[in-house]
């Protein structure tokens, strides 16, 4: 057994071609034993066999969620005995869409006709040891985003609005017993009451509403500061004395939008509709990137939460305000 600076070499040259998605590359890497495992970080990502993991390499051509802008190794060792190899990298990685990432990468080979063949990869990302919380998106929510999917799609030409965002869902939980209870005239009642309180504070913090849709919005603010100000208010008038309490949660995430005659659109509205369903009822998330660019005196944070948001790549940082 001992450290291997051939087997290096191939672990370098096929993570290469990983990175530029390069089929043929892999059908010549990895061996075409029926016993060949390709498992990622994804819950449904495990490919056995040649043919199913070319077919994948062939599939990931065209999906961005797999395309890299930028890569480096940050840790690399490989090792042999025999007629087998094995191998353990670290790799940082910046997709096409400006997510960053790091790989942690373990590989298996034999040796096939005197040349080293992968028969196994193991794909991880390192995490703290928070709890990794997987999020779907709830009804209100993936009818808010449908909506505004729906009207982009109609609107014609981009009003040439582009810039950073800072994009604000909330969702009140729980609201189909609370309804069932009250009525639904008194339950139309808070809601528009509800609606009107959360327009004005968006108002006097710079933002604007962007859709309603059934007791969930979606608002947006020039600055994470604003935005994060306004979810604190907005807690504040949910939970007042006196009147109806609703029990709401609230995401925020600030990052590039595109502006059509009525909606934001791209990959910032969608990541926020995530962390708002990552949200507790009574809880404020916000993203890392928005906890990055405020003023953090201001404002008081619990600790890391990690999430898979279901239909955005990787994992995201997540943190609670404190509001009350």
């Amino acid at each position: 057994m001992r450290p291997s600076k051939e087997l290096e070499a191939v672990v370098r040259r096929f993570l290469d071609a990983r990175v530029d998605l390069d089929v043929d590359a892999m059908r010549v890497f990895n061996s075409q034993s029926e016993f060949l495992r390709q498992i990622g970080s994804d819950r449904d990502e495990w490919v056995q066999g040649f043919e199913d993991t070319v077919q994948s390499w062939i599939d990931n051509q065209f999906q961005d969620s797999w395309k890299v802008a930028d890569s480096s190794l940050l840790r690399i060792e490989a090792f042999e005995n025999g007629e087998t190899g094995w191998a353990a990298v670290e790799q940082a990685r910046t997709l096409v869409n400006g997510q960053d990432f790091i790989f942690r990468i373990t590989m298996v080979f034999v040796m096939e006709n005197y040349t080293w063949k992968l028969v196994q990869i193991h794909f991880s990302m390192p995490v703290a040891d928070e709890q990794v919380v997987g999020v779907d998106l709830t009804s209100t929510l993936d009818d808010l985003l449908t909506s505004i999917d729906a009207d982009g799609a109609t609107a014609g030409a981009l009003d040439g609005s582009f810039g950073t965002a800072s994009v604000m869902f909330t969702d009140v939980v729980g609201s189909t017993s609370l309804s069932q209870s009250m009525g639904d005239g008194a339950w139309s009642q808070v809601i528009t009451r509800h609606f009107a309180a959360v327009e004005d504070i968006a108002a006097q913090n710079g933002g604007s509403v962007i859709k309603t849709v059934g007791d969930g919005g979606m608002y947006v603010f020039t600055s994470g500061t604003a935005a994060l100000r306004a979810a604190v208010a907005i807690q504040h008038s949910a939970t007042a004395e006196g009147s109806q309490h609703l029990n709401l949660r609230i995401g925020v995430h600030t990052g590039d939008v595109v502006r059509t005659a009525s909606d934001y659109l791209g990959l910032t509205v969608n990541k926020a509709a995530r962390v708002a369903a990552a949200a507790e009822g009574g809880q404020i998330l916000v993203s890392a990137s928005t906890v990055d660019m405020i003023n953090s005196a201001e404002f008081a944070f619990g600790p890391p939460i990690v999430a898979e948001l279901k239909g955005i790549a990787g994992t995201h940082e997540l943190r609670s305000l404190n509001w009350n």
